[in-house]
């Protein structure tokens, strides 16, 4: 039994093996791990590793 609980339930990555405990942290795993294109602001040209990162930057980017 692994940090995050039963290794059956983990996901592996496609790319470099990593496991991780559920799909959304696989996600966030492989846009920072393996995704070279950053997300940017359209308005201000600030670079974001995650959508999220930019989701919450646009609320408050004038």
């Amino acid at each position: 039994m692994g940090l995050f609980g039963s290794s059956q339930n983990e996901l592996k990555c496609k790319k470099c093996g990593t496991t991780l405990p559920d799909s959304e942290r696989l996600k966030k795993h492989q846009e920072k791990a393996h995704n070279k294109k950053k997300d940017k602001c359209r308005a201000c040209g600030a670079e974001f590793d995650y959508a999220e990162g930019l989701r919450k930057h646009k609320k408050n980017c004038k």
